[in-house]
């Protein structure tokens, strides 16, 4: 499949590029967990769930200026929609984007339908700017399975769609240098209450410079996020053939400590049984992460927020993550990959693969297999110190069918 360490999938377009054009997907999955899990607690230890979504996309352009619009409908039918509404009425989830454009069609039972404006903005473009307002979709960082410094709506590592980002308000400016190198500048606003006024400790204004230093494709970002003071620095260049990537992502959280983060990379193309293949490997250090025996109800409050936030998915400090995509014919690709926690020795392994059974027509399916002792990160955390239910990853197999118009 298009996998989330090696995004950026294609498929044909209609003649017209100003028409409407859109996406169908059709997904099943079937979730195992293990005995003591909050699922099998909840009489949902094994369970299949299906998934349908349309996105609807108008994207005209008229000279310097262009207008992106996406449109929404997604039905899901199993447990996960059960569970999902069990969760959005005792835990209030904090919205990442400032406007409210998402309305619920059904909500009962085992089903869940919504509807949503995904992308809603206007550009104007000139030979040495950009600047685009409204709901839109940013990715900076060259992480390939982590992304530290993406700090707006990033994909899970084990993300199984990763086609189309979640669409975030904000205002977006960037200024082209002559040598090439670009200046980015955002405002996210986003208030405590729905649709209400903009609160500065919840949104997020950044400066993101790329260019070239010393040889070495450079980024550099300062940033006001959610009240914390945020930088970074990566630096990425080649090595016999390979590419290698190195980020440093320091935080300092408001009213709390300062942590580092830190990412390195490298990948390079290779020729595996006679295929095209991309090999990659990347180390991940999480400054938010924690040492020792942990609970989920003893997470540090400024790690629950980035978890709740969807900033980060992983609560250890140390991981490493290596993999394939691996060219098994013109119309077929199948990507396993293996995610490992350096701290507590569990591990995470995926295997997903696509199949182009046309020009825009795509089938995927894939396995997703958690590792590890009870208490570690991929075998389960404990809820409580005193509580034996654990909150693992699920074991997961699932299939998916993408039509693209």
């Amino acid at each position: 499949m298009c996998a989330s360490v090696f995004p950026g999938c294609s498929f044909a377009q209609a003649d017209d590029p100003n028409g409407v054009h859109g996406r169908i997907e059709l997904q099943d999955a079937a979730s195992f967990d293990r005995p003591q899990s909050l699922d099998a607690e909840l009489g949902t230890a094994d369970h299949n769930d299906g998934l349908a979504n349309l996105r609807l996309t108008y994207a005209p352009t008229w000279g310097a200026w262009s207008f992106d619009f996406h449109y929404l409908v997604t039905v899901e039918d199993g447990e996960d929609a059960r569970l999902m509404q069990t969760e959005s009425q005792l835990e209030h989830i904090p919205s990442a984007t400032w406007f409210n454009l998402t309305d619920t069609i059904i909500s009962r039972s085992s089903v869940l339908a919504e509807q949503s404006i995904d992308r809603l903005s206007l550009t104007y473009s000139a030979s040495d700017f950009v600047i685009r307002i409204g709901r839109q979709a940013l990715t900076w960082g060259s992480g390939l399975v982590f992304r530290p410094m993406d700090l707006f709506d990033p994909f899970s590592p084990v993300a199984l769609d990763t086609e189309f980002k979640p669409g975030t308000d904000m205002l977006y400016a960037q200024y082209l240098f002559a040598d090439g190198s670009d200046l980015q500048f955002i405002a996210v606003p986003r208030s405590t209450i729905p649709n209400g006024a903009p609160d500065m400790n919840n949104s997020s204004f950044a400066l993101h410079y790329h260019g070239e230093v010393a040889g070495f494709e450079t980024t550099g970002l300062v940033a006001r996020d959610h009240g914390d003071w945020t930088g970074a620095l990566g630096v990425n260049g080649p090595l016999y053939g390979a590419t290698w990537n190195v980020e440093v992502f320091p935080t300092s959280v408001r009213d709390g400590p300062t942590v580092v983060s830190a990412l390195a990379n490298i990948s390079d193309a290779q020729t595996l049984f006679d295929r095209n293949a991309r090999l990659f490997a990347e180390y991940f250090h999480n400054g938010f992460g924690v040492e020792g025996d942990v609970t989920a109800a003893t997470l540090p409050s400024y790690l629950e927020n980035r978890l709740a936030r969807g900033q980060l998915f992983n609560i250890r400090q140390d991981y490493l993550a290596a993999g394939v995509s691996l060219e098994w014919s013109p119309l077929v690709t199948l990507s396993p990959t293996l995610i490992a926690d350096l701290n507590d020795g569990s591990f995470d392994l995926y295997f997903s693969g696509s199949w182009s059974l046309d020009t825009n027509t795509v089938f995927y399916a894939g396995v997703q297999a958690p590792f590890g002792p009870r208490g570690s990160e991929y075998g389960g955390v404990q809820l409580a110190p005193a509580d034996p239910v654990t909150s693992p990853s699920p074991c997961l197999i699932y299939l998916q069918l993408r039509q693209y118009f």
